[in-house]
C-alpha cells in the first residue's frame, strides 16, 4: 500500500504527502441545511430551558422517562436518519452542531440522545439492509423504540475481541441462540432495540474459527434481563446498566453486516459516534469558557476583577485556544464524513482524544477560576467536571485510541517498506517500486510538500506545516526500520507518534478555518482568530519538537524499569521513616 493508494488526509500526512484540496475550504453548511439547523436549535434552546432539570436529575441519579418522549415528539431520535424513514435527513455536520447545543444544557442527556443515535441503531444505518431499515428504521426515529449499544462486557473493555458472548446457529437455520452478559450499556434501562456482538464459529480454509459477528434485537425478548442501575460519579441521569442474555433467540435475518464482520461494524459505527461525542465536548467546553468569562468580569479581588491578573487572562485566553482548536477539529471531520468517499477513521479518533481532553482541562480550569464556589454543589461547576470525565474512557480509550492512531496511520508506509524489502530482493522486477519510492524521497527531502490554499498572511504556519509533514514521514521510517512488526509492542515510540499526529491535524484544521474567515471579511477583522492561530501553532511547535527530539533521545528504559519494580513491590515502596 503507497501513498497513491491513501483516500485519507492524515493517512496520507504519515507518507509525508498534504492533500490540502480535503481541507480548503473550510466547510460551511448550505443555506436551507443551516436554516433547518437552526429552526432545530431554537427547539433545543426552549426545551433545554423549560424542561432540562440537570441538579434534581444528578441527585436523584435519573431524569425523568417522559423527557426522552418530549424529545422524540421534537423530532431529535432520528436527525441524521433520511425522511423516508421519518428522519430530519441531516448531514453529520449538522447533527453534530444539535448535539453540541444539546450538551450547553445537561451531559447525561447528551449521552443518551448520542447512544440511541451516535452508536445504538448506527450499526444499521450504516450496514443494515433495506428490509431491517423497513422494519426498524421509521419506530427508531419516533422514539418508540429507544436504541443501545452492546459491547462492553465483565472481562473485554478495549479488547473487543476477546468477547464471550456467543451464538449459535439453530439446525434449520432460522435463528441464532445467544448466551452472554454486557457491561455499562448506556440506555439499557429505557432500550426496545439492541446492537449486539457476540462470537460466531466459522469455517474458513477448513479450520474452525471464532469470529465477531453483529445481531439486531428487538426488546422485549425471551431470556433478555437488564440488571439494577450503576452508581456513576458523572452523566449520573443517563440509563447505565448491565444487560444479561440467556439462550435468546435472534432471528437469522437480524443479522448485521454479514457474518464474522462484526469488528468491522464496531468499528465503522464508533468511528461515526466519536464525532457526536466531540461535538458534545465542543458544548461543555464553551459552557465552562462562558462561565469563566463571567466570574472573571464580576468577582473583585484586591480592588481588581479577576480578569485582570495575568494569570486568569492566560487561563481564559488557553481555554479559548484549545475550544476554538477543537471546534475546527470535529466540523471539518464531521465534513469528511459527509463526502462519502473519504476514509476518516484517523481524524474520528483523533478528534475523541482531542476534544474529550480538552473538555477535562477546561471544566478543571472554569472550576478553579470559581475557587472555592467551584467546588461546593451549590454551583453546576463540579457537576460538569464529573459528568466529563467519562469521555476519555468511553467508546474507545484515550490510551487505545492514540495506539490506533498511531499503528493506523503507521500501517501504509510499514506495507510500502515491507514490499520495498521485497523489491530489493529481486531488483529486476522491483525496480519500478524502488525507483517510485527513491524519488517520493528525495522530492519530501530536497523539495518537500507545499501548502497553497492557506491565506498569505498564514504563510509562516503553513510553512511549519510543510516541514513536519516530511519530517513525520521520516520519523516513521526510522522508527518501521528500527522496530519492523514489533512496533505494534512499542507503546512509548506509538504515543510520541500519535501526539504529533494529534497536533498536526488540530494545526491544519485552524489554518483552513482562519483562512476562510480572512478571506470572508478581511485580514483586519480577524485579529482575534488570527492571535488564536498564532498562539496554538507555538505552542504545538513545542510540543512537536519535543515529541520528535524524544524518538531518538528518551528515558523509556529508566521509566519501563520503575514501572516494573512498582508492580513487584505492588505499592509505593518508600517511607521517610524507613530512610
Amino acid at each position: 500500500m503507497g501513498v497513491a493508494d491513501q483516500n485519507s488526509f492524515m493517512k496520507s500526512i504519515f507518507f509525508g504527502q498534504i492533500r490540502e484540496e480535503l481541507i480548503f475550504p473550510y466547510p460551511r453548511l448550505n443555506a436551507e441545511t443551516a436554516e433547518t439547523v437552526k429552526m432545530v436549535l431554537d427547539s433545543v434552546e426552549k426545551f433545554g430551558k423549560d424542561q432540562v432539570k440537570s441538579d434534581e436529575w444528578d441527585e436523584k441519579g435519573a431524569m425523568p422517562r417522559e423527557v426522552i418522549t418530549q424529545l422524540s415528539e421534537l423530532g431529535m431520535m432520528g436527525l441524521a436518519v433520511s425522511e423516508e424513514f421519518g428522519g430530519m435527513g441531516l448531514p453529520q455536520f449538522g447533527y453534530a452542531r444539535i448535539m453540541q447545543e444539546v450538551a450547553t444544557f445537561d451531559a447525561s442527556l447528551t449521552v443518551t440522545l448520542g447512544a440511541h443515535q451516535s452508536i445504538g441503531y448506527k450499526g444499521l444505518l450504516l450496514f443494515g439492509s433495506d428490509a431491517q431499515k423497513k422494519q426498524f428504521l421509521p419506530r427508531l426515529t419516533t422514539g418508540e423504540l429507544i436504541a443501545a449499544f452492546c459491547l462492553t462486557e465483565p472481562g473485554s473493555g478495549s479488547d473487543a475481541a476477546s468477547i464471550k458472548t456467543r451464538a449459535v446457529l439453530s439446525p434449520d437455520g432460522t435463528y441464532y441462540t445467544l448466551t452472554g452478559n454486557k457491561l455499562w450499556i448506556t440506555n439499557a434501562g429505557i432500550a426496545g432495540f439492541l446492537t449486539i456482538f457476540a462470537k460466531v464459529e466459522v469455517e474458513e480454509n477448513g479450520q474452525k474459527k471464532d469470529k465477531v459477528t453483529a445481531f439486531l434485537l428487538e426488546l422485549p425478548a425471551d431470556g433478555v434481563t437488564v440488571g439494577p442501575p450503576e452508581h456513576k460519579l458523572g452523566i449520573r441521569a443517563s440509563w447505565t446498566n448491565a444487560i444479561h442474555f440467556d439462550k435468546v433467540k435472534v432471528p437469522a435475518e437480524n443479522l448485521l453486516g454479514g457474518i464474522g464482520q462484526g469488528f468491522k461494524v464496531a468499528m465503522g459505527v464508533l468511528n461515526h459516534g466519536r464525532l457526536g461525542l466531540g461535538a458534545g465536548c465542543v458544548g461543555g467546553c464553551k459552557n465552562a469558557v462562558k462561565a469563566s468569562i463571567t466570574y472573571a468580569n464580576e468577582r473583585v479581588q484586591f480592588q481588581k476583577k479577576l480578569g485582570e491578573f495575568g494569570m486568569i487572562k492566560e487561563k481564559i485566553a488557553r481555554m479559548m485556544i484549545n475550544t476554538y482548536a477543537a471546534e475546527s477539529m470535529v466540523y471539518m471531520t464531521t465534513n469528511l464524513i459527509d463526502r462519502k468517499d473519504i476514509d476518516y477513521s484517523l481524524e474520528s479518533a483523533i478528534c475523541k482524544v482531542f476534544t474529550s481532553e480538552t473538555l477535562w482541562e477546561v471544566v478543571d480550569e472554569n472550576l478553579q477560576i470559581w475557587g472555592g464556589n467551584g467546588y461546593m454543589e451549590e454551583y453546576p461547576y463540579e457537576r460538569w467536571l464529573r459528568d466529563a470525565r467519562i469521555n476519555r474512557i468511553f467508546e474507545g480509550t484515550n490510551e487505545i485510541l492514540r495506539a490506533f492512531i498511531s499503528l493506523s496511520g503507521m500501517q501504509g508506509p510499514g506495507q510500502e517498506l515491507a514490499g520495498l524489502a521485497k523489491a530489493i530482493k529481486h531488483p529486476l522486477k522491483g525496480l519500478g517500486l524502488v525507483g517510485d519510492f527513491a524519488i517520493r524521497k528525495a522530492r519530501q527531502n530536497i523539495i518537500g510538500e507545499s501548502i497553497t490554499k492557506a491565506h498569505p498572511s498564514m504563510k509562516k504556519m503553513a510553512g511549519i506545516l510543510e516541514e513536519y509533514a516530511v519530517e513525520l514521514s521520516n520519523q516513521v521510517d526510522v522508527l518501521l526500520r528500527r522496530h519492523g512488526k514489533d512496533i505494534y509492542t512499542k507503546q512509548f515510540a506509538q504515543k510520541r507518534i500519535a501526539e504529533i499526529a494529534i497536533d498536526m491535524y488540530a494545526m491544519f484544521c485552524i489554518l483552513s478555518r482562519v483562512t476562510a474567515a480572512i478571506e470572508a471579511n478581511g485580514v483586519d477583522k480577524c485579529e482575534m482568530e488570527l492571535a488564536i492561530a498564532n498562539c496554538f501553532f507555538a505552542r504545538a511547535n513545542r510540543r512537536i519538537r519535543g515529541n520528535f527530539k524524544s524518538i531518538a533521545n528518551n528515558d523509556d528504559e529508566s521509566m519501563k524499569l520503575i514501572a516494573d519494580k512498582c508492580y513487584e513491590f505492588g505499592r509505593y515502596p518508600y517511607d521517610v521513616l524507613n530512610g
